[in-house]
């Protein structure tokens, strides 16, 4: 329980809107393994440093109010779902589902759900079991990324993949009038992807977090406002 509460404490959130400053540019390819985020993320307890691009879009773009309730997909190791839970109201409904075996969080309000994106007969089914009756959700996060193959136009085109299925998805799960935050490899293939998007959202905006490597391709996409 004293871990617990020190895990809490350092997850707090920034108080000041300058918090996310533009960091020193590095030349392309000089790739830091444990760079300032990783440093700040092990401090804060956080399970990755990818919490800290959620952390600056949602002080960018205020998505995620206390009163809501989030599936965050493919979030394993949960470094998403420990801010999102330092964002929303102890009892408000927190789903994860990942494809591989998620260490818990233990919250009463955190539900874990272990499935592929694409399986989505078994997803609704286990979305079933632990929804309330008719409930479909206030916003989706996501920080996808597929198994990579080390050739980028076959790695990109199987992120466009994965999103346009999360996509699908939020046709039944996401209110009318809801968000969604999408991870993508940003390249030819984007188009089919901001196409499935503009036919469900009514604004979209593309975002780069500070958090991002120089050299990575991967982009945020912001969803406002589902039709």
């Amino acid at each position: 329980m004293a871990k617990k509460n020190r895990i809490e404490n350092r997850q707090k959130w920034p108080s000041q809107k300058t918090w996310f400053h533009r960091k020193k540019k590095v030349q392309r390819g000089n790739y830091v393994v444990q760079d300032e985020y990783f440093q700040k993320a092990k401090k804060a307890w956080y399970r990755a440093r990818s919490v800290y691009k959620l952390l600056e879009i949602q002080q960018r773009f205020d998505l995620i109010q206390p009163d809501f309730s989030v599936i965050d997909i493919w979030a394993a190791p949960g470094s998403f779902l420990q801010a999102i839970r330092a964002i929303v109201n102890k009892d408000n409904l927190i789903v994860w589902v990942d494809l591989k075996a998620i260490e818990p969080l233990w919250y009463p309000n955190v539900k874990t759900i272990q499935c592929d994106i694409f399986d989505y007969e078994k997803l609704t089914g286990e979305l079933d079991k632990i929804l309330p009756e008719n409930h479909i959700f206030d916003i989706i996060t996501s920080d996808i990324a597929p198994n990579t193959s080390g050739v980028f136009d076959v790695d990109q085109y199987a992120s466009v993949e994965l999103n346009i299925a999360i996509c699908e998805f939020s046709d039944k799960f996401l209110k009318k009038g809801g968000n969604m935050i999408l991870k993508v490899f940003k390249w030819e293939d984007f188009n089919d992807l901001v196409m499935q998007v503009k036919k469900r959202f009514t604004d979209m905006k593309t975002y780069k977090p500070l958090a991002c490597r120089d050299s990575s391709h991967e982009e945020y996409v912001v969803c406002l406002g589902k039709k």
